[in-house]
């Protein structure tokens, strides 16, 4: 599941304003200034992505450095549509009378804020796995994923872990079939 923006007014304006899917809400914002959220690759993909609906994407990064490949930043940073703007969190979405107004950022490092308007905002900050069902019953890690070999095997004789809830380096359609692969 996708992680939630941690931002006063995030929840009760997701769906509206607050989205977690470019690709699903993106034409929503033709002609419009978007924010996407996030550093990795999924944030700058989304990113470059949606100015072909709007007329300005701007990148909030926590860090001074992004976790995206740097073939991804590069196409970004060249884009002349795309901002980037580091050292920032999200503190709080507001909203106006029928649309997203802006969202304040606050600086990571000064701790001074910041006003930047927009119309939409497009949360890729993580995501958060789906295991609780077995939780106390599997081994977890510190993120709540299912700690498993290679070859899927778990610490539990006969349990495998497969697809995105197991410790790996890459999740991806490609790696969870391969996973489904393995564990058959």
């Amino acid at each position: 599941r996708p992680r939630a923006l941690d931002a006063v007014g995030a929840e009760e304006r997701k769906g509206r304003g607050v989205h977690y899917c470019a690709t699903c809400d993106g034409a929503m914002y033709e002609g419009a200034d978007v924010v996407v959220v996030g550093g990795g690759s999924a944030a700058i993909e989304e990113a470059v992505f949606l100015t072909r609906f709007a007329d300005h994407v701007t990148i909030v990064h926590r860090r001074d450095g992004f976790r995206a490949a740097q073939i991804e930043l590069d196409e970004a940073r060249e884009n002349e549509k795309i901002t980037m703007k580091t050292n920032k969190v999200v503190k709080e979405v507001v909203r106006g009378e029928f649309v997203l107004k802006e969202v304040i950022l606050k600086d990571v490092v000064t701790g001074e804020e910041e006003i930047l308007p927009t119309a939409g905002a497009f949360i890729y900050v993580g995501n958060d796995p789906q295991t609780q069902m077995v939780q106390g019953q599997i081994e977890l890690d510190e993120q709540g994923y299912l700690v498993a070999s290679e070859d899927t095997k778990t610490k539990v004789p006969g349990v495998l872990a497969a697809g995105d809830v197991r410790t790996k380096a890459v999740r991806q359609v490609a790696t969870a079939t391969s996973d489904g692969a393995v564990a058959a």
